[in-house]
């Protein structure tokens, strides 16, 4: 199995506001084709994210944590996304975006402060916008893979 050696100091935060967002309709609004352009820009991010990790770089992994294909896609599906986003940002995640088809958000940062002062803008954010119900959690990334427990 392989897994990806993502730099041990990196933590998540996810955010799931209380909304129902069906799969269905996160995939049927993605585009069928995507432009050559878009193609590389987003396989570029992509290599810059794998070669971070690879190399512990966590400023590469900042800077390549740019989803240039779904996330505007979807993001019209989460209602405050800009903003959670944002506010992620703002209180230094790496980046942030849409977990999945969404609704969940996740950020990636490199310490507990910073994961508590994330999780409190992004959920600040979301209720800014009328989602009070919000979940929320901070976990460090799964280092061992997918296996079966218990």
């Amino acid at each position: 199995m392989f897994l990806l050696p993502v730099p041990e100091e990196i933590l998540t935060v996810i955010i799931h506001p209380r909304l129902r967002l069906d799969t269905r309709r996160a995939r049927a609004i993605l585009k069928a084709d995507v432009s050559l352009a878009d193609h590389v820009r987003q396989s570029a991010s992509l290599a810059g994210f794998i070669s971070g990790c690879f190399t512990n770089d966590v400023e590469m992994i900042r800077q390549s944590l740019d989803d240039f294909l779904i996330e505007p896609q979807r993001a019209p599906l989460i209602p405050g996304f800009a903003e959670v986003k944002a506010a992620a940002l703002q209180q230094g995640a790496l980046g942030a975006s849409i977990s999945g088809s969404g609704p969940s958000v996740f950020a990636l940062v490199t310490s507990e402060q910073t994961a508590v002062r994330v999780r409190g803008a992004m959920e600040s954010a979301f209720r800014a916008q009328g989602l009070t119900e919000v979940d929320s959690w901070i976990s460090p990334v799964n280092r061992q893979g997918a296996r079966i427990v218990g």
